[in-house]
């Protein structure tokens, strides 16, 4: 009783999934088409005996399937871990690639805006008429504060003065400038 302990659970026991492996081994037994070196060391095991070497073999053989369907099983899985590995490479790399054509068209967007608005010659024909009007504009205010006020009009013109600087800023350049180099960063990084 023992030994056929050790036996069923040796040979993998009775699982419905060996019904396919012991039909294989009966179509090899009645073809006659056996494993010559498993046959042959089912006999020595059973001293000579054909219906024990039968048995033993039908349970080597059984085992041998079995492992091969476990390699089987495995390699199947590492295909599919494999596949999976390929699908999420390609969608990283699109994704990247969505990314990089979006960075691009938002770069030619941003050059072509700092091209219209600030460098540009009719840009800077505007922005130099700006400069002067507002220079003008300046000079004639302080001019006409200090005619009016004299010296109380320090401050005043202390701050007209401040105005006109900051009228002849130049406002959204130094944003889209410095959104360009971070796109220009985030492509060259993207490859």
């Amino acid at each position: 009783m023992l030994k056929q302990m050790i036996d069923r659970v040796w040979s993998g026991g009775t699982s419905p999934h060996d019904s396919e492996i012991y039909e294989l081994i009966h179509k090899e037994l009645s073809a006659g088409a056996m494993d010559a070196g498993l046959w042959t060391k089912a006999t020595a095991v059973s001293d000579g005996n054909t219906e024990k070497a039968k048995a033993r073999y039908i349970e080597m053989r059984a085992n041998a399937l079995r492992n091969e369907r476990k390699k089987l099983l495995e390699f199947a899985k590492q295909a599919q871990r494999a596949q999976k590995e390929v699908e999420r490479h390609n969608a990283e790399r699109e994704k990247r690639y969505v990314e990089l054509q979006s960075l691009k068209s938002r770069e030619a967007s941003i050059r072509s805006k700092l091209w219209l608005e600030f460098a540009s010659p009719e840009a800077k024909k505007a922005k130099r008429k700006k400069q002067l009007r507002n220079t003008l504009i300046f000079a004639a205010a302080s001019s006409f504060a200090y005619y009016l006020l004299k010296e109380e009009s320090i401050l005043l013109i202390f701050f007209g003065f401040f105005f006109w600087l900051v009228s002849l800023a130049t406002y959204g350049k130094y944003e889209l400038e410095k959104e360009l180099g971070d796109i220009t960063r985030r492509i060259n990084s993207l490859g």
